[in-house]
């Protein structure tokens, strides 16, 4: 057997090579598990506490034990003891091991304890069919995904067995076993092959129960890891495109490309190479993180995508990921939210003595290609066509024009048929570095 296959049937181990984030998951997950296989076996207690208490005694009223309450009452206490350590968080794994041990020796001492409570040769408990509650307890510890508690309890059971049967044998009356299994049956008297079966159940039952959770155990750790390399995408897509990555086959990734209508916007913060000659290394990366905490909730909360940042630049996408079709008025009511909430954000910095680099925008509307670029190594979701290419050309043109936020005048007419509320300045048509028809231009912002 490898390792690798020791550490999954151990328990220990598995999870080392793991983000610690996903070893925390895994750990929470034991936690709720042990919960569970507590508030399962009082449940199981009650039920049978309940089933005893309407079932008529088939003993004597002067037997010299009650095996049935004393084990109940115990084992009930035990499991509140242990549900108080998980609740509280004092649970240790050896606590847990402990309390695998006693339930399963507390289970046999009450199966022993039959032949006194119906004063019977020690050789009856054998026949008792309390013995199907061992495989429940050995089920209940599979609850937790660690195979070693299921070993414990199941070598603890067959161990337990045969010294239930070697009891049996120096305790029985007369001839105390036979090679007959109807007489067995009838009688007493003890049956080896019988016994062997049980013992044989118990540890046939154990080793597949822990085959099986050491192979769940490795695709449970898979699937947390997966699910965190899902959150760990979100902090670096938007979910449409999460959602996208995490549901295509990734042969057919790079093949992925949509023609969409769409509204492109490319922020870029002016004065940006000034401030990083001024600031050191530590201040350089806050001004970004404040300007970046500013800006892109305020695109993402008027359905706006994030398609990269650029440095000191974002380039963001309205209708590109997912189909809109007010994608336009959604992009200039982002872009009036933008520049007010910067205009706030300068005035805050200037009065703190910081420095508070301007930021321009520009707008344009236009078929997209929002497709997969690069190759197998390295992929990357983005958008390409002129519109992009438009409006990273307007943005610049910002300069000339004296404003901070520029747009196509098709796409202000646009904005408009989709409901947008604005009222923006339209400009004669002009040229822009890099366009070679005449432009139309609106000033969404100036300065």
């Amino acid at each position: 057997m490898t390792q690798r296959a020791l550490s999954m049937l151990n328990g220990r181990g598995t999870i080392t090579n793991w983000p610690p984030r996903v070893q925390r998951e895994l750990e929470r997950e034991q936690h709720r598990s042990e919960l569970i296989v507590t508030a399962v076996q009082l449940l199981v207690a009650v039920l049978l506490a309940i089933l005893y208490a309407i079932t008529p005694p088939g003993f004597s009223p002067d037997a010299p034990i009650r095996a049935v309450p004393l084990g109940l009452t115990i084992f009930a206490v035990t499991t509140l003891v242990r549900l108080y350590l998980a609740v509280t968080g004092q649970l240790a794994r050896w606590m847990v091991g402990a309390t695998v041990v006693i339930e399963m020796a507390l289970l046999l001492s009450v199966i022993w304890a039959y032949h006194l409570q119906y004063e019977q040769p020690a050789p009856f408990y054998l026949k008792c069919t309390e013995f199907a509650y061992v495989f429940i307890l050995i089920a209940l510890r599979a609850l937790r995904f660690e195979p070693v508690w299921v070993l414990l309890s199941g070598l603890t059971a067959a161990v337990g067995w045969l010294l239930l049967l070697g009891y049996a044998l120096s305790h029985g009356t007369g001839n105390p076993v036979t090679w007959d299994y109807v007489t067995s049956l009838r009688s007493t008297q003890i049956h080896y092959g019988g016994e062997f079966d049980k013992v044989l159940a118990i540890v046939a039952t154990t080793g597949v129960l822990s085959l099986a959770l050491g192979r769940a155990r490795s695709f449970v750790i898979k699937a947390l890891s997966g699910q965190q390399a899902v959150t760990d995408l979100s902090m670096f897509f938007d979910d449409p495109v999460v959602h996208r990555i995490t549901r295509s086959d990734l042969a057919d990734m790079p093949t992925q490309a949509d023609v969409r209508d769409a509204t492109i916007v490319f922020f870029d913060m002016r004065g940006f190479t000034a401030a990083s000659r001024a600031l050191s290394p530590a201040a350089l990366i806050e001004l970004l993180r404040e300007y970046q905490r500013l800006v892109v909730p305020i695109i993402r909360s008027h359905h706006g995508s994030i398609d990269k940042f650029l440095g000191d630049g974002i380039l963001a996408s309205f209708g590109a990921v997912a189909p809109d079709e007010r994608h336009a008025a959604h992009a200039l009511t982002a872009v009036d939210e933008v520049m007010a909430a910067i205009a706030r954000w300068r005035q805050a910095r200037a009065a703190s003595n910081r420095p508070a680099p301007d930021v321009g925008a520009g707008i344009a509307s236009g078929p997209v290609l929002f497709g997969i670029v690069g190759d197998m190594r390295r992929l990357e979701y983005t958008v390409i066509g002129d519109t992009v290419n438009l409006a990273a050309k307007l943005e610049k043109h910002n300069k000339v024009e004296s404003t901070r936020a520029l747009a196509a005048e098709t796409t202000y007419a646009q904005a408009l048929a989709q409901g947008y509320a604005g009222t923006k300045p339209v400009t004669p048509a002009r040229l822009v570095a890099g366009v070679s028809d005449r432009l139309g231009l609106v000033i969404v912002c100036g300065l």
